[in-house]
This record gives structure tokens, C-alpha cells and sequence, in this order.
């Protein structure tokens, strides 16, 4: 079984669209679902409760919220997605299929939009992704839950918690990289920026690998 945990904070326009299609799995035993919510002040909670196995409420902080997940979480495998990633009831089947044999992995993406310079985008995540070896949290990074148990989980990071997830992940073992797609929402380069969006995460990401306190990333997030 394949345990599926969502962190949310205020998430009550998309959290329906993610959960409503893992109904039939969920009722087979195939997936349970946990939401960890970061105290929203929306309808988040009201909205997913019938849709989830567990909802767990506390203070927000992703890398906190995934990890209280998975500590009850009862699959063979964790997969961690984000709320406003769509991932196929298929996917979910073969990832089961292979749960013996995984040991950690993710999915390659695709945007909600699907103009060209989204295209474009999603080519080189992806690419970078086969080359170096991690994945961002829009990729639905999933891990054998004893792996995940022996590092301890995700790295106690403000941000950057699945980049420095990765890090841990791929001195064990290389990871399995999916070649079908997540879709993840292009909400966020849409609201700030195509371009704006994609300078300012760059930034973000070299002053992490400089060290720079992620409590300070997360505010400039």
C-alpha cells in the first residue's frame, strides 16, 4: 500500500480536484491519504475530511507536516504531494506494483498551462532532475518507508526541505525517476511572473547552497 501524504496550509480552491479521483484506490487498499494541515484559516480541512483516511492539524511548516505524516502512516511506500499536484490513479497502480522493490524515486512533471514557455520550463526541471539526481516536491518524490525511517525523515528546513531531502536520499541510493508525468499548477509563475518567478527561485536556491538560514528563505518565499 502506497501512503499519500499532503501537507496543506489554505489550499480549500484546489485540495478537491487533488482528492476526489484517489476515491476508488483508497477504498481498495490500494492508497490511504493523510492531510497535514498548517492551521489554515480557509476551508481546507472541512473540505478534505471526508476524502482522507486522517487529517492532522498543526503549526505550519512542510518539512514538520510531512513528517508527522508519515509517522502514522501505515504503506509500504510514502509518497509526498503537494496539494496542488494531480497524480493519475495508473501511476499510483504501477508505483504499487513496484513497492517491493522501491527504494526512493519521484515523477517527472508537466504544468497546468501548457503554453510554450511552460513547456520549455517543465523540459529543463526535468532534465535537471535526470542529471543531478533530486526533485523538487511538485515531482511527488516518494520513499520505502524503512529508508525513510533510517535517515529520519526530511531535514528540519523552513524551505528547501526536498532539496535537502534528496541530498540524503541519493547517498543511499540513486533514485528511480518515473517517466510518466505529475501535473503541477502554474499558479504560482502565473500570479508573480514567468520570469520573475523563475530569477527569484534561483536566487533562493543559491543562497541556499551558500548556507544562508532557510527561516530567512522562507520569509522571501
Amino acid at each position: 500500500m502506497i501512503s499519500i501524504i499532503i501537507p496543506t496550509r489554505n489550499e480549500s480552491h484546489v485540495i478537491i480536484d487533488t482528492l476526489c479521483h484517489l476515491q476508488t484506490l483508497r477504498k481498495n487498499n490500494i492508497c490511504e491519504v493523510i492531510l497535514v494541515d498548517g492551521s489554515s484559516s480557509d476551508d481546507t480541512v472541512d473540505i478534505a475530511k471526508r476524502y482522507v483516511n486522517h487529517i492532522l492539524i498543526v503549526e505550519p511548516s512542510r518539512s514538520r507536516q510531512q513528517n508527522i505524516g508519515a509517522s502514522i502512516a501505515k504503506g509500504d511506500i510514502l509518497l509526498f504531494l503537494h496539494a496542488d499536484t494531480f497524480i493519475s490513479n495508473e501511476q499510483l497502480i504501477e508505483l504499487n506494483k513496484m513497492s517491493l522493490k522501491v527504494k526512493w524515486g519521484f515523477f517527472k512533471l508537466m504544468f497546468t498551462n501548457q503554453k510554450i514557455k511552460y513547456r520549455i520550463l517543465s523540459y529543463f526541471i526535468n532534465a535537471r532532475s535526470m542529471i543531478r539526481n533530486y526533485a523538487t516536491g511538485d515531482q511527488a518524490i516518494f520513499v520505502n518507508k524503512e529508508l525513510f525511517n533510517k535517515i529520519r525523515g526530511f531535514p528540519k528546513l523552513m524551505l528547501m526541505e526536498d532539496l535537502g531531502f534528496c541530498s540524503i536520499l541519493k547517498n543511499y541510493y540513486p533514485p528511480l525517476i518515473v517517466d510518466s508525468k505529475v501535473i503541477t499548477s502554474s499558479r504560482r509563475w502565473e500570479k508573480n511572473g514567468f520570469i520573475g518567478t523563475i530569477v527569484k527561485m534561483r536566487i533562493l536556491r543559491f543562497l541556499y547552497s551558500l548556507g544562508v538560514d532557510t527561516k530567512f528563505l522562507e520569509k522571501n518565499y
